[in-house]
């Protein structure tokens, strides 16, 4: 029985590393045989797709010239036509190529462009480079435009004969009479339309144009590739919901997908309650609902850099290595087709900035990129131009300036956006940024002289460390630095041009500026720029720049690494530690008696996430290093340490905490291992001059007051990349883990109670991981192995 078990985790590990890696397989050919191709799609499976997700389709194999056009369709593309003639008799058409022209080529609204579908009717051309069509675009959800079919009986505009003298266009099959209203009199007829929905799957259907063996051009469709789009949002699946323990986790948007897979893991192998409900708002919301005790854990990437108060005694537990980005986002002309003209291709290749440029891009205003907007650092033959062959190849044969104007984005179908956005609110990505230019970049950290109604007092002055980006537009009259959005949706929304490609604003190529983080960008397939190290190399922040830099970075009086402190070359510059809060002290109720359920919960959920939940990060997110990992086992051992007495105390006092300076909140003494975060040689909590930390708030606007309730889009647990020690055994335990989740809630779905063989694997696998990870973490801190 064992073996039969072994055989049927190997079967489903092999089908989950082909479903992982995106094999290719041959397309389903309706039509023609000839020529052969091949299409791919990544992801490899879009029946859970959410509304706006990145998709990209590959067409391999075909002849020279070929060419392809999306156009999206019902799953079922009817078959009800008549073929085109005039006279009786009057034949059917199956041609799918004919149905698809018929039914599914109008206009397709999406719901999350607010707009037409960026795929619908998208056309590529082959690639004499790679001999590849590739489509960069997103999923759509939403409903094709009502529309009349002439030659389908139903929704026809063509009268019924009833007479055997009747002519064209009267016809004896159409079935669709006029209806009078009769209250208005309006005239109607049937019209066709379908939807895309989590109800409605549907088709993207190829129609590829080639030559066949003959040298005859051909023209035929695919309609392999199914697509279900749900809403976007995030939920944890395969659970029994909210129960009385489950915690309270305050935590940024960016960290949305991690916590679903920690919460899935926990809960799905035997249905249980929800460990942890998930609280997307900014950081330093978050820090005062944890300090306050609405919050029983709190994620942050700068510890207490943006909290109003710490009253409440805390450990700042590692969970993840992230870093604050640029994103290009768009596309250029760095390709070209069969035939030798110039192909637009998806923005994937690297641009480097400085320092200086970054911060005259994001002080000195959108408007007249071709002078002195940006400060002039998008003209034709700027340093930044010359250096990013990405940008130089950006041209169309509009008047001058329009050029420039693309490189720092077209206008996205508004006058009002300039081509630089991010999320609003405090949080750790502004401030990681404007620490590190006000400290590299003094001279062009600064705003123009344009008077106060642009800058108010701070007209011609530094910005200084900030923490929110709509401190970049603090005038009555704004300059468009950045165009700060509530909530990643938002930002997704208003670089959707761009994403797709889409309208005259790209034509030449076109690029919008994303300020976000490492992790979201991943997801969104949006390509960061390379930054200086400390001997002007350029570095792109990957997996190996990440962990090198969190190794080198000083450590705060309150533990965490701080940001802006990287000291390593070849190490990314604004990498950041995730931190999750957990307090030292008991979980309490409002009558001071403390919880014990919700304190293992809150216990195992951090075990979880330093444990093997490091293998379910998002993509993106770096998992810890050794020396990073060892602290946060430290650190999570001393969760409720504290006494009950001390927890109420806590709880009354936060409700009125002390002023700045006066905390009573009682921080241990943080030291890391020699080879960690603040080891010997380093200034730990000995913050740079330049920036010693986050400025006066800014006067509140709308948008930086509004809450991003919205949570990360992507329900999916992400893959995972491998990397020192951990990287060769951490993805082989996270698949054993996701494949043995989904046979545990089959189960359940079923009605049938988890076998005992699977819940005993499940244990086992758990048992495993905690003594291959204790062996490292002895290891990285000196001790016998």
């Amino acid at each position: 029985m064992f073996l039969v078990r072994a055989r049927r985790v190997g079967v489903v590990l092999i089908c989950g590393m082909l479903a992982v890696a995106g094999v290719s397989v041959p397309a389903a050919q309706a039509q023609p045989a000839d020529p052969p191709y091949r299409l791919k799609t990544e992801p490899a499976d879009l029946s859970a797709v959410q509304n706006g997700d990145p998709v990209r389709i590959t067409l391999s194999g075909l002849p020279k010239g070929a060419r392809a056009k999306l156009v999206i369709c019902p799953k079922d593309v009817p078959d009800n036509l008549m073929k085109r003639v005039f006279v009786p008799p009057w034949p059917r058409d199956h041609t799918l190529l004919t149905r698809v022209q018929a039914y599914c080529q109008d206009e397709f609204g999406d719901e999350f462009a607010g707009k037409n579908a960026g795929m619908q009717q998208m056309e590529r051309v082959r690639s004499s480079t790679t001999g590849d069509i590739v489509f960069d675009t997103t999923i759509p959800r939403g409903t094709l435009r009502p529309h009349p079919v002439s030659w389908d009986p139903l929704y026809t505009t063509y009268e019924k004969a009833v007479n055997p003298g009747d002519k064209f266009p009267k016809v004896p099959w159409a079935d669709n009479p006029v209806i009078v209203d009769p209250a208005t009199g309006a005239k109607t007829r049937r019209q066709f339309s379908f939807t895309c929905d989590e109800n409605n799957p549907c088709s993207v259907t190829v129609q590829i144009t080639a030559q066949d063996a003959t040298g005859k051009s051909v023209t035929w469709v695919d309609d392999s590739i199914k697509f279900t789009p749900y809403l976007p949002g995030i939920g944890v699946k395969g659970c029994k919901g909210i129960g009385r323990h489950t915690l309270n986790a305050s935590m940024p948007e960016r960290l949305g997908r991690a916590a679903v897979a920690w919460n899935q893991a926990l809960c799905a192998p035997t249905q249980a309650d929800q460990p942890a409900n998930i609280v997307s708002e900014t950081e330093d919301t978050g820090l005062v609902a944890f300090d306050k005790g609405a919050s029983d854990l709190m994620i942050t990437g700068s510890g207490n850099a943006l909290a109003a108060q710490t009253v409440r005694s805390r450990e700042y537990v590692p969970v993840g290595v992230n870093a604050a980005v640029i994103a290009a986002v768009g596309w250029s002309p760095t390709d070209v087709n069969d035939e030798g003209n110039p192909l637009g291709s998806k923005l994937a290749s690297t641009t480097s900035f400085t320092y200086e440029e970054l911060a005259n891009m994001f002080t000195k205003g959108g408007q007249n990129p071709d002078a002195a907007g940006r400060g002039g650092i998008f003209k034709n033959g700027s340093p930044l131009v010359d250096r990013n062959a990405v940008l130089s190849a950006i041209k169309d044969g509009q008047p001058d300036g329009v050029v420039a104007a693309n490189r720092r984005s077209g206008y996205n179908g508004s006058a009002d956006f300039f081509g630089v956005t991010g999320e609003s609110g405090p949080g750790t990505i502004p401030f990681a940024l404007s620490k590190v230019l006000a400290g590299t970049a003094p001279k062009a950290w600064v705003f123009p002289v344009m008077g106060k109604d642009y800058f108010g007092d701070l007209d011609g002055k530094t910005p200084g460390v900030i923490s929110d980006l709509s401190a970049l537009d603090p005038g009555r009259s704004q300059v468009h630095n950045v165009d700060a959005k509530t909530g990643q949706l938002s930002v997704r929304k208003t670089v959707d041009n761009a994403v797709a490609g889409r309208g005259s604003d790209c034509d030449g190529g076109c690029v919008n500026w994303v300020i976000t983080d490492l992790a979201t960008a991943t997801i969104n397939r949006w390509t960061p720029v390379a930054l200086p190290d400390g001997k002007g190399n350029f570095v792109a922040p990957t997996e190996q720049s990440l962990q090198l830099a969190a190794d080198s970075m000083k450590l705060g009086p309150d533990g965490t690494a701080e940001v802006g402190t990287v000291t390593k070359d070849g190490a990314y510059p604004l990498t950041f530690v995730e931190y999750m809060a957990v307090p030292v002290n008991p979980l309490i109720d409002a009558t001071c008696k403390p919880m014990k359920e919700k304190q293992a919960q809150l216990k195992s959920f951090t075990n979880l996430a330093v444990g093997f939940g490091q293998a379910l990060l998002p993509s993106g997110m770096v998992r810890l290093s050794p020396a990073l990992a060892s602290t946060a086992a430290e650190r999570a051992a001393k969760i409720g340490t504290g006494t009950v007495e001390k927890a109420c105390q806590e709880k009354e006092e936060a409700k009125n905490p002390p002023p700045p300076g006066a905390s009573g909140a009682t921080q241990a003494s943080h030291t890391l291992p020699d080879n960690a975060s603040g080891g010997p040689g380093s200034a730990a909590g000995a913050p740079p001059a330049a920036a010693a930390g986050p400025a006066p708030a800014v006067a509140p606007t709308p948008e930086s007051v509004a809450a991003a309730k919205n949570l990360a889009e992507s329900i999916d647990i992400p893959k995972f990349a491998g990397a020192g020690a951990l990287g060769a055994l951490i993805p082989l335990v996270a698949l054993v883990i996701l494949a043995t989740l989904p046979s545990a809630t089959a189960y359940l779905a079923a009605g049938r109670p988890v076998p005992a063989w699977l819940t005993r694997a499940m244990a086992e696998i758990g048992a495993a991981f905690a003594m291959l990870f204790g062996l490292l973490r002895r290891k990285s801190s000196g001790g016998a192995a």
